[in-house]
Order: C-alpha cells, then sequence, then structure tokens
C-alpha cells in the first residue's frame, strides 16, 4: 500500500468514527439547551426575601408536576427545612427567569440559622429575615371582614404582578423584576408571596381578640394589592368599637379603624348553569371580590337542602357562581329558596328554579319557536348532550326534537327548536322538563325553496334565499354568530329584522328527505348532507341517493316535500363527471387530507368516503370530516384503525364519487445515491433488512461480494456534475449519511490522485 493510501485509510477511518459518534451527541445538547428543564434540580442560590418569603434560584427550569396547584401536598415533601419551617404554597417562576422561583413558606425566626435540602440534595444553609412588609392601609369591607392595602408606589409587590403562571391575566399589571427585584427603573420591590393560609390578629378597645384569617384568591384582585381578612364564622365587628390590626408578617402604617355598621350585600338574582352550579347576581356591583369565601343554603320545594360555596374568582361585575357541595345535585324542577349563610348578604325572596310558563310559536311545519323564562344552561344545548335533551321535551301525539335548541342572536331565552313535521291545525301540548304543559297549534307553512339543481351523480340541492325572506338559522343563532361573518344577523321574536323585514326560518335538516320520482317510474328517499345546508355562504342543502342508487341521465326527476314548498320542482339528469383525487397527505395517524384537482366550488366531499388498501395487505375506511373543506382540500379520518406511516395506501373512492388515478398516500423509501465525479456512475451504499444506509467498506478486499456494484447512469455527463477543484460534489439535504461518507471518500481520493500524479 502506498503512503497516500496509508494516509487516505486513516483519515476515512476518523472520518467514520466522528460520523458515527456525533450524530449521537447532538440531539442530546439540542434538546438540553431547548427545554432547559431538570428533572433532578439542584439549588444554586437562597435568599430570605422577608419574613415569609425566600428566593430560590435552580439550576434550570422545574418540571410542571413540581409546580402544579393540585400537587401542593407532594411538593410540600420535596422542600426538608430545619427548625420546623415548611412551604405554604407552590413555588413560582419569575416572569423573565428560566430558574428563579418565589417560594411562601411559614413565618422564620430573625436571625435562626435554617437548612434546605430539596428532593434530598445537598442542603442549603440561609439566615431567618427579620424584614416585615410594609403595608400602608386598613380598612374594613363588611360587618366581618377587612382589608390590608398596600402600594407599589411605596415599594411593594403583590406577587401575582411579577411570576410567569400569572402574567397572561394581569394585563398592563404585570412586569418583570431582576434577582435583586428590581424593575427597568432600578426600583427595588419588597414581594407579598402567597398569602394562603395567613392570619393577623385583632385586637378591639372593648377587649374583643381574635385571628382573622385570610380569605383566599382576594390578595391581588380587582387591580388592587388589598388582601382580604375574615372573623371566624359567625364573629363581627362591633359598631363604634376602635380596632388594631397586628401581624407577624406585616409591618402596617395605618393600622387600626373604628368599626361601623354596614348594609348586607343583596342578591338580586339566581339562575341554574348546569346541575352542580348556578349564578348569583347582587342588586348593585360591590366593586371587590366581597364573595370570596361565602355560602348558601339552598332549601327546596321539595323540603330538601343543599350547600353552595362561592367558586373563587368567578365574580364578574355584580354576578358570581357557586357551585353545591358535598356531591350534591341540582334539581332543575324544583324551586329553591337562596338563603346567605352568617348574613353576609340580606335574606329576600329570591330563589333558584321558579317554574314561569313557557311561550311555544309555531314557525313552520318544523320549527318551533321557545321563549323560555330564562336561558337554558349549556348542559340544555350541548351537541353531545342530544339524546339526553330529547327526553326533556315531551310532547303529544308522537312529535319530537331533532336537534337541540338553539339561542337567538340578541335574544336572553327565545330559542330556535327543531322538531319532526307537524300536522297543521293540529293542537300540541309540551312539557319542558316536567313543567306544566302547554299548549300549540301545528304549522302548516312550507319553507319556499327557490332553486333545484343536480351537483354530482347521486346527490342534488334545494336553494332559497334572503331576498325571498328565508333565512338559515347558522345566520340568526348566536352558537354560530362568531363564524358567519357579514351573514349573521338579529331578528326579534317575531322573525322581523332592522328593517322589519319578516322571514321564514329554516332550523336543523338533522334527519331531514325529500322524496325524488323519476320519469321512468323509480323513485327515492333522498337523505340530507349534514353540514350542507348553510355552507359555502349559500342556503343550498344537498340531498344524496341511497348508496349505490345514480341519477339515470335524461330521465326526469321530480322532488316533493313534507316540508318544502318547491318553486322549481324537477331537473332533467346529465351524466357528470366525478371528482378528481389528485394527491392524498397524512395528517396523524387517524386522519388523513385529500386534494382534489381542482376546487368544486361546493362541500361536495360532505358525507363521502374512501377504501385504502395497504401495500401490507390492510384494508381502511375513512369517511370526511364534516366542515373541513379547505378550497381543494378536505380531511378524512378513519372509521376505525390507524395507519402505518411506513406503508403505502392506495386510495380507492366508494361508490364512484370520485376518481383516483395511482393516488396513494405515503411513498416507499428511497435510496440516497451520490455519483463518483471521476467514474461516472451511480454509487448506491449497500442497505441492511431494516433499508437504513450503512458505512462503505475501508479496507482493501479480493471479496468480489463483499464491495458495491456500481451501476453505469447513461443519463449522466461528467461535464454536468458540479467540480469546483477539491472541493465536495453539491449533495441534496435529504442524502443519508452513507451518501455524505462516499461524497467524502471521492473528495480525498481526488485529492491524493492527484498527489500521486
Amino acid at each position: 500500500m502506498t503512503q497516500s493510501k496509508k494516509v487516505l485509510s486513516s483519515i476515512l477511518v476518523a472520518t467514520t468514527v466522528f460520523a458515527a459518534v456525533a450524530p449521537q451527541m447532538a440531539p442530546i445538547g439540542a434538546s438540553a439547551v431547548t427545554a432547559n428543564i431538570t428533572t433532578t434540580a439542584e439549588i444554586t442560590e437562597l435568599r430570605a426575601l422577608n419574613k415569609m418569603t425566600l428566593q430560590i434560584k435552580f439550576d434550570g427550569t422545574l418540571p410542571a408536576a413540581d409546580v402544579l396547584d393540585s400537587n401542593l401536598d407532594a411538593i410540600k415533601a420535596h422542600f426538608k427545612f430545619s427548625n420546623g419551617l415548611q412551604i405554604v404554597n407552590v413555588p413560582r417562576l419569575k416572569s423573565g427567569s428560566t430558574n428563579t422561583y418565589i417560594v411562601p413558606v411559614t413565618i422564620q425566626n430573625p436571625g435562626t440559622t435554617y437548612t434546605l435540602s430539596y428532593k434530598d440534595g445537598a442542603e442549603q444553609t440561609f439566615t431567618g429575615s427579620n424584614e416585615k412588609l410594609p403595608i400602608r392601609d386598613t380598612n374594613q369591607v363588611t360587618n366581618d371582614t377587612f382589608e390590608l392595602e398596600s402600594f407599589q408606589a411605596d415599594g411593594v409587590v403583590d406577587y401575582a404582578n411579577i411570576i410567569a403562571a400569572y402574567a397572561g391575566g394581569r394585563g398592563d399589571q404585570a412586569f418583570t423584576v431582576n434577582d435583586a427585584n428590581e424593575n427597568a427603573a432600578g426600583q427595588a420591590f419588597q414581594v407579598i408571596s402567597s398569602l394562603r393560609d395567613r392570619s393577623v390578629t385583632i385586637t378591639g378597645d372593648n377587649g374583643d381578640v381574635y385571628t382573622a384569617n385570610y380569605v383566599p384568591f382576594t390578595q391581588a384582585s380587582d387591580r388592587r394589592q388589598a388582601p382580604k381578612f375574615r372573623l371566624p364564622a359567625g364573629e363581627t365587628l362591633t359598631p363604634g368599637v376602635h380596632y388594631t390590626v397586628s401581624s407577624n408578617w406585616a409591618e402596617l402604617t395605618n393600622n387600626s379603624f373604628t368599626a361601623r355598621q354596614m348594609a348586607p350585600l343583596t342578591i338580586d338574582s339566581a339562575a341554574f348553569v348546569d346541575a352542580t352550579s348556578f349564578k348569583l347576581t347582587l342588586a348593585t356591583d360591590p366593586g371587590m371580590d366581597l364573595l370570596a369565601g361565602r355560602s348558601v343554603v339552598l332549601k327546596g320545594a321539595d323540603g330538601s337542602e343543599l350547600t353552595a360555596s362561592y367558586r373563587f374568582s368567578s365574580r364578574a361585575g355584580a354576578t358570581g357562581t357557586f357551585d353545591v357541595t358535598s356531591g350534591g345535585t341540582l334539581n332543575p324542577d324544583i324551586a329553591y329558596k337562596i338563603v346567605p349563610q352568617n348574613n353576609w348578604a340580606a335574606n329576600t325572596d329570591v330563589t333558584l328554579g321558579q317554574q314561569a310558563a313557557y311561550k311555544i310559536e309555531s314557525l313552520n311545519k318544523m320549527t318551533l319557536q321557545i321563549i323560555f323564562p330564562e336561558a337554558l344552561s349549556a348542559e340544555e344545548v350541548a351537541d353531545s348532550n342530544l339524546e339526553a335533551i330529547k327526553k326533556n321535551f315531551v310532547f303529544s301525539d308522537g312529535l319530537s326534537i331533532v336537534n337541540v335548541p338553539r339561542l337567538k342572536s340578541g335574544s336572553k331565552s327565545t330559542y330556535i327548536v327543531p322538531v319532526t313535521v307537524q300536522q297543521p291545525g293540529k293542537t300540541y301540548t309540551l312539557s319542558y322538563k316536567g313543567a306544566p304543559v302547554e299548549t300549540f297549534v301545528g304549522s302548516d307553512a312550507k319553507i319556499n325553496m327557490r332553486d333545484l339543481a343536480q351537483v354530482t351523480n347521486d346527490t342534488f340541492e334545494l336553494e332559497s334565499f334572503q331576498a325571498d325572506g328565508v333565512v338559515d338559522y347558522a345566520n340568526i343563532i348566536a352558537a354560530y354568530a362568531g363564524g358567519r361573518g357579514d351573514q349573521a344577523f338579529i331578528i326579534d321574536n317575531n322573525n322581523q329584522d332592522a328593517n322589519g323585514k319578516s322571514f321564514q326560518v329554516i332550523s336543523s335538516l338533522r334527519d331531514r328527505s325529500v322524496t325524488l320520482t323519476g320519469s321512468n317510474g323509480d323513485r327515492f328517499q333522498a337523505n340530507y348532507v349534514p353540514f350542507t345546508q348553510a355552507s359555502d355562504r349559500r342556503q343550498a342543502p344537498k340531498f344524496r341517493l341511497p348508496a349505490g342508487e345514480k341519477l339515470i341521465p335524461g330521465v326526469t326527476y321530480t322532488v316533493t316535500s313534507d316540508w318544502a314548498n318547491m318553486a322549481t320542482s324537477t331537473f332533467i339528469a346529465k351524466e357528470m363527471a366525478p371528482l378528481v383525487i389528485a394527491k392524498a397527505t397524512f395528517v396523524d395517524a387517524t386522519s388523513f387530507e385529500l386534494a382534489l384537482d381542482k376546487d368544486p366550488g361546493m362541500d361536495l366531499l360532505a358525507g363521502r368516503q374512501v377504501e385504502l388498501k395497504g401495500n401490507d395487505g390492510t384494508t381502511l375506511t375513512a369517511q370526511y370530516r364534516y366542515s373541513s373543506r379547505q378550497g381543494t382540500t378536505g380531511i378524512f379520518d378513519l372509521v376505525s384503525g390507524t395507519l402505518d406511516k411506513d406503508a403505502v395506501y392506495t386510495i380507492l373512492p366508494l361508490n364512484g364519487w370520485a376518481t383516483a388515478t395511482n393516488v396513494t398516500l405515503g411513498q416507499a423509501a428511497t435510496t440516497p445515491e451520490v455519483t463518483d465525479p471521476d467514474k461516472e456512475v451511480i454509487v448506491a451504499p449497500e442497505k441492511d433488512a431494516t433499508n437504513k444506509p450503512t458505512l462503505p467498506s475501508l479496507a482493501e478486499s479480493n471479496d468480489a461480494s463483499a464491495q458495491a456494484k456500481p451501476v453505469v447512469n447513461a443519463a449522466t455527463n461528467k461535464k454536468d456534475l458540479p467540480k469546483t477543484g477539491d472541493t465536495m460534489p453539491i449533495l441534496p439535504v435529504t442524502a443519508g449519511l452513507g451518501a455524505v461518507l462516499v461524497a467524502i471518500y471521492m473528495l480525498i481520493k481526488r485529492k491524493f490522485t492527484k498527489l500521486e500524479d
């Protein structure tokens, strides 16, 4: 072997070793830099900010489980202090930091030396702080509650304004402080950490002494740093008595007030939310969260009794949400008297679930308009709850609802309710959730449809127009208003718009059908294709023949309906070219996207299915995801099973709605190739059973079977290959490791060949 070849072999061996090792190392480093999350955290810095607050810096970001509110008890066990100290709430990452946390602890003894071991790691030592938080004002807010207010102008900030967890909800109150707790202007702040489980002592000049406990979630509410503290249950402040507040964690500038008699809050109304919660509305907005920590007793007309507590931070103006405690549930058919506990609000005659009559009007043969006493709960209009909702509506004479009630835009409690087709002039009764029955008369009005058109070989559409005084309910209901753009508008309880124009309302066409009769004697029931009644900015619902049936070209078909009047009731069928599927692309393990060769201009994918035949012998069925079409593309979801990303599936449309010539989902793996510029041949790295490229042999061998056989590429011309002296040939970015190594081999070989020449 020549000296140059020996050098060449040594270089290639080193290159191979480097190439084999480097890819294993790079992702680890990249991952660490990107995530910066440590599961075995070590404390790198610890400071006592004040008597109840530590600032701890770790060597990385703590994982979510180690700062999760619901995981507090487990998190407490991570922090092992000496001298009985412990945390009182979860650590909170400071805004703008990746590893510095505010940690609230029980009150420290000034000058005491404490140790801390986090997750049994190395012990850290710190000295207990004697720093108390400067609090400026003390104010009575109810007959049993007062507040302590601090101000950022005095260099005091509530941690809610400087931690990452709350930053998104604090608006312009959120800002960043550095490790020294200075803002961008250099102002230093004392940090009020979580006041959970904190208390103060209040002493009256009449000799009364109370421990007043912090009211949760009030320390930084209503854009103020004014946490509320409440006397023990049943105790109240005595008017005229002078009270002084003292604390082992706060230094109070104005530490006293003279109690006065304050009027209790007044509850104005109550409304169901769901089976376990309801809303209470006060007569006036208190301007601060005075509902926090409050409870009510609900006394049912049937003798039952439930207790409900305020849902912290749920207040919006005068209204707050209360949740039933102890696993109880509300019966919407029962009226409950609201009784505030501990007299925080006045006892009034407000009840939850007052039974008032509802008003029913039949708008047309398939649509009711019902005005309820109050808005229905989310549960009573949820699409996913349709079967249960159907049971809420008990009609006479076999009538039933076909889809959920929809609140009209601009209304508080007026709903469009789609029902099975009514008999004109018949008197029906309805009892909603067991309430007393109401009566209405079946309508004889049919929906006015202007146009009829064939759209595929098995589908046609019926089109109506607002110019004719017909509106699809999608344009006038609150649930869809946000997505309808300029098509959404409001009609009143008389179904008139702002200009006084009256409209017929097309309610949900779910489970609707029409009859199609051919001049050749054929007769079909054509069913509505879901989610097509108000798509593509048109009121043109599609109807489809039974599976496998087709319209016969040249035959005249007539459409009849028990719910629609057809201005144009016939069409002559013609042969229509099926849609053309041009491409299939993976979305995830159970769905993929199909692209048509051109935009059909309407949702002709609705209700369609395809079969996928895999090269591994599997067969799957997928159905179009309703309303997913964007121009030429739509998403299909597997009916069952999962897709194998390594398999290739042939797309076969079912029932001839489309053609898919040579369209496959997934592609067979290809082997990277590289051209040897000196030999004008294609070198393909060998593959093992896993189709992964292997490194070319670096040692000389006389065994011909151990060497790759070059394949001559007649289409490749030497002058077309990129050559720039001794630089590496340009390679596609998708070339595999084997291809890169072969290229390096050719470059070095050319170099040493020149040396030998």
